[in-house]
């Protein structure tokens, strides 16, 4: 039957499919968003090699630091003024006597010897400038690829399929979750 601009009103149908459209892709992008999150995660954990525990750190005394001098992974802090090896704790450490080296993370006593040797020499024209902070760091570079650590950072790879895995699946399941949340309030309200 036709209706007053000759049209019948069987076309009527079509206003509600340009609506669904929007919803269609509401869903799908979240979607992809996961599966791109998941793929790269996937390519991150297949290129993933381990990276050198044997790391330097400088840092001023009083200065807020993470304990982690227990730990395997966890870095020689260096005083940048006095080349001396900084401690988080409130107490001195317990260790093997006034200016011994003592272990800190993946570092042996001797190591650590080795690097407040070379520290303290290069600070003692005022600290430890960027010159003597980059020989400091390719000594502590040397220790670990005396261990079998040839790379002391993440590759550029490892970062962005990281970031790339983590945010994707992350935003994509916040906005399908958000995507559920809505549709259940609209759902419960009256005269739906």
């Amino acid at each position: 039957m036709p209706g007053a601009g000759g049209r019948s009103t069987a076309d009527s149908g079509d206003g509600s499919r340009s609506g669904a459209a929007p919803v269609v892709m509401g869903c799908l992008l979240p979607l992809l968003a996961v599966l791109v999150g998941a793929v790269s995660l996937a390519v991150h954990y297949a290129v993933r090699e381990p990276v050198s525990p044997y790391r330097v750190e400088f840092s001023d005394p009083g200065t807020e630091c993470r304990d982690g001098g227990s730990d395997e992974d966890a870095a020689l802090t260096i005083d940048r003024e006095t080349g001396e090896v900084l401690y988080c704790s409130v107490l001195p450490p317990v260790g093997p006597g006034p200016g011994r080296a003592r272990a800190v993370g993946a570092f042996s006593a001797e190591e650590v010897a080795r690097v407040t040797e070379l520290t303290r020499s290069l600070a003692t024209g005022g600290g430890l400038g960027a010159e003597d902070r980059r020989a400091v760091e390719r000594l502590a570079g040397e220790i670990g690829r005396e261990h079998g650590f040839e790379r002391t950072s993440r590759t550029t790879l490892e970062r962005v399929t990281w970031s790339v895995g983590l945010y994707g699946l992350i935003g994509g399941f916040a906005v399908l979750i958000a995507f559920g949340v809505l549709a259940h309030h609209l759902e419960r309200q009256p005269g739906h």
